[in-house]
């Protein structure tokens, strides 16, 4: 298969994640690492390394962490499928996503996203306001 199965630890990556990753780019990459996060449910790491300075300083840290907590306590895994990078237009980078949630109720929901990013001091970070609303 040539899909991503991202409920492994961020330590032990399988050489199949390692290899599409390592062909991704930048943009793509962060997408990747968001999932890999909420797989792991590690929403620190989102809140640390993919929220723009900007949303940083409007939300503390306990809250942002308590909110995605609260967001994933229904979810079992995140299989993603697919990464696609659509390009870079208005000082963003558009990268579609699809992925499939699998819930603890046994529910299973296939998802196309369109994530939108900004580079930040050489990172590229989820604008997540126009993302998720």
């Amino acid at each position: 298969m040539n899909h991503l199965n991202l409920p492994v630890s961020s330590s032990s990556y399988d050489g199949k994640f390692d290899v599409t990753y390592f062909f991704k780019t930048e943009p793509e990459k962060a997408v990747l690492d968001f999932f890999q996060s909420l797989a792991n449910k590690d929403p620190d790491f989102i809140y640390t390394n993919l929220l723009p300075d900007k949303d940083r300083n409007s939300i503390s840290r306990g809250k942002y962490v308590d909110e995605f907590n609260n967001i994933l306590s229904d979810v079992e895994s995140i299989d993603v499928k697919r990464t696609v990078y659509l390009g870079y237009e208005n000082n963003m980078s558009k990268v579609v996503a699809e992925f499939e949630v699998n819930y603890k109720n046994g529910e299973v929901k296939q998802y196309k996203k369109y994530i939108y990013l900004t580079e930040e001091n050489n990172k590229w970070k989820i604008i997540f306001e126009k993302t998720f609303i």
